[in-house]
């Protein structure tokens, strides 16, 4: 008599799109799938529409804004430099919406390769596991968190109007540290980079650096606090 040997099951195939949003809920159970299947396409393509769908959201406010810099801009030249600038910006004006939509392209891409580095070298300096593959998926994925909030504070700003915005903090809407503490615009662009989301992006990213880069609590939380120092300096950089 012949005995039947059972064939293992087959195992289930992960799904990268499903990963990806599930990091919004459960970010434990997404990043230990990822730290077994490595996945970052779906999460690239969604962060992507996602970053661009608010770029569109709030075009008429960015166009706005393009347009007060540049009178700024013309007001503290001279009369002969306002008469040669003045015409090159009314050229450009009409494909300024193309530069938005460029930049919301290509910057997401940036971020990630930022991330990435950062993560890489807090693993090899943190006793984890200094594997670029997963710290570039950790990127990609956790930030579906940060594409939440930049949708967010899109609609936010479309909702005040064009004419609400007239510096750059003025496309800074969500609640924040800056709305407590009061002062410059440095330190009102620092601390806005401690939002309730980013809080919230800051703590997807510790738990994907101890499933996906094998850190230890310390090193993750170690790492995750100069990556979040790394965003509010480079946010502080640029404000005026």
């Amino acid at each position: 008599m012949s005995t039947a040997v059972d064939s293992p099951a087959p195992q289930e195939r992960a799904n990268g799109f499903v990963t990806y949003l599930s990091i919004i809920a459960t970010p434990r159970a997404a990043f230990e799938q990822l730290s077994r299947t490595p996945m970052w396409g779906w999460a690239a393509v969604l962060g992507i529409i996602l970053t661009v769908a608010a770029t569109f959201i709030m075009l008429p406010e960015q166009i706005h804004l393009g347009h007060v810099m540049q009178q700024q801009q013309l007001a503290q030249m001279t009369a002969d430099q306002q008469a040669q600038a003045g015409p090159a910006m009314a050229k450009f004006e009409p494909y300024a919406k193309f530069t938005y939509i460029i930049a919301a392209l290509i910057q997401p891409w940036i971020g990630w390769l930022i991330g990435a580095v950062v993560f890489l070298i807090g693993a090899a300096l943190g006793g984890g596991v200094p594997r670029f593959r997963n710290a570039w998926v950790l990127a990609v994925n956790a930030y579906v968190i940060s594409a939440i909030a930049v949708i967010v504070n899109a609609i936010l700003i479309a909702m005040r109007g064009p004419d609400a915005v007239n510096s750059p903090f003025d496309v800074l809407a969500l609640p924040s540290l800056a709305m407590v503490v009061h002062g410059g615009p440095k330190l009102s662009a620092f601390l806005y980079s401690y939002g309730i989301i980013y809080i919230w992006a800051y703590v997807v990213t510790f738990i994907g650096l101890e499933q996906l880069m094998k850190m230890s609590r310390t090193a993750a939380l170690v790492t995750t606090i100069i990556f979040s120092l790394l965003i509010a300096g480079f946010v502080m950089l640029f404000a005026k």
